[in-house]
């Protein structure tokens, strides 16, 4: 009889995509405990959950989603696409990734525009982690970009910085 094993899991189990199109883009922000050592910031894209308990994370995380418009990507799509992901009810989130840390990050500019393949063709993705922004429109991505900047108000109004937690959690607060 061979003895009981401890299973071991990936640290990454997936890739999700998060397809983002138009200027009316959405970032609901949830928050939890503040100005404890177990606060955190939740903000839910559709039927993404993302969770911020640092708030260097979240500002590190916009400013790696802001690199396309700066990294010289070219548009080869109108300015305005037509293109309107299926948005989730409320409360239905399918992935939640808490970001520990500020993830490692890729741009890669999407195809150019084609008449018969509407579907398939995008601006930029943006892969941090295990989420790949997809932007289809520079008016989706400055539209979500903003909103999830509000998140960095929101993290830096309610969570500990990161020396102050370390005091909280090792009972010195």
């Amino acid at each position: 009889m061979t003895a009981p094993q401890t299973p071991s899991f990936p640290t990454l189990t997936t890739r999700t995509t998060i397809m983002i199109a138009g200027a009316s883009q959405e970032v609901r922000l949830d928050v939890t405990s503040a100005l404890t050592a177990a606060a955190a910031v939740f903000a839910t894209v559709g039927a993404v959950r993302m969770v911020f308990t640092d708030p260097a994370v979240a500002r590190g995380l916009v400013a790696v989603l802001r690199r396309p418009a700066t990294g010289g990507f070219l548009l080869a799509l109108p300015e305005q696409f037509l293109l309107r992901p299926d948005r989730f009810t409320t409360d239905e989130h399918l992935v939640t990734v808490h970001w520990s840390q500020v993830p490692t990050s890729k741009i890669t500019p999407g195809g150019a525009f084609d008449p018969q393949r509407r579907r398939h063709i995008h601006w930029v993705d943006v892969e941090t982690g295990p989420l790949v922004f997809r932007f289809f429109d520079k008016a989706g991505h400055a539209a979500f970009v903003a909103e999830l900047a509000r998140t960095v108000q929101v993290a830096r109004s309610v969570l500990l910085p990161a020396d102050d937690k370390a005091l909280a959690l090792d009972g010195r607060r």
